[in-house]
This record gives structure tokens, sequence and C-alpha cells, in this order.
């Protein structure tokens, strides 16, 4: 069906509901948004999906927990490219906010470890060239942390090693 044509039915929004997801998963406000950019009204869109949730084919809670797995895989982002990345997934406010306590400042100091052995990597040649306590070091291991996620109490992780590998 060409995505300029409106759907009929409830039942063609099913169906492509389907389709869309043989190809990935979607949280159902994802979901709805394509169903609508597809074709569907919001009253078809909304009825596929509730035919899909009576079959157990879109499960929110399920959709969270297979993104935060799949986060954690990455292995070096923080809490808050968590909360980004469940958020711009389409997961509500309320799962979102209990996927979040189950990260624990434990887990996140561990991935904060292995962003710093990550950023060390990287930029072995720089460091190895740097004065010690080189300002524009600091400063582009603050933004890689940043970028990752973490707030400054898990910067300082990076600090320390860039401390010590400069003490030497």
């Amino acid at each position: 069906m060409n995505s300029k044509e409106k759907f009929t039915s409830a039942q063609q929004a099913y169906s492509c509901a389907l389709d869309l997801l043989s190809y990935k998963d979607y949280s159902e406000q994802k979901l709805r948004e394509r169903l609508q950019q597809k074709g569907a009204d919001e009253e078809q869109a909304d009825a596929a999906i509730a035919k899909l949730r009576h079959y157990g084919l879109v499960d929110e809670r399920r959709y969270a927990e297979r993104v935060y797995e799949a986060w954690l895989n990455k292995r070096c982002y923080g809490r808050l490219h968590l909360q980004a990345e469940l958020q711009k997934r389409g997961v509500g406010q309320e799962l979102v906010s209990e996927i979040l306590q189950r990260f624990t400042p434990e887990r996140e100091s561990e991935l904060a470890e292995n962003a710093a052995e990550l950023f060390l990597q990287r930029n072995r040649r720089k460091l190895a060239g740097a004065r010690q306590y080189d300002k524009k070091i600091y400063a582009a291991a603050g933004r890689f942390m940043a970028a990752r996620g973490f707030s400054s109490r898990y910067m300082t992780i990076l600090l320390e090693k860039l401390r010590c590998d400069n003490d030497m």
C-alpha cells in the first residue's frame, strides 16, 4: 500500500502492524506513529495495537526490558544515556523510572570504568605526548564521559586514571 493512501479498516492497520513487527520491535507509541504515517487514523491504529496487545505481540514491559538488555551490552554508557534511549524509543515514563531503579550505582561505576579504559585506549598517542595536567585532555575526557551519559560523579573515575597515567 502506498503511504499516501488511507487505510479503510482496522484490519488493514493490523496487517500493516504485523508486517512492521516482523522487522523489529516497537513501543506502542512508536508503532502508533508508524501506523499513522502509513495511513491509519488514530482509531484504526488504537484498534490494531489493542489486538496486538491481546495476542501478546506488543508488550511495553517486554520491549523496555529488551532495550535495556541491548543497551547494557554496549558496556560503556551511563544512566543519562539509558534514560534518553528509553525515552527516544517511546517507552512510558513509569517504565523508564522502573528500569532506571534497576540500574544500580555499582553497575554504573563498572560501566564508567569501561568508558574510561576506552578513552585511554583511543587517546594513547595524545596522552603520551601531553604535559602533566593538560587542560585540553581533561576537557576532552569530560566531554567523552558526558556524551556517554555519565554524571560528574563518574567522570572522576576517568580523571583519576589520567592523573595516575601522568604521574608515572
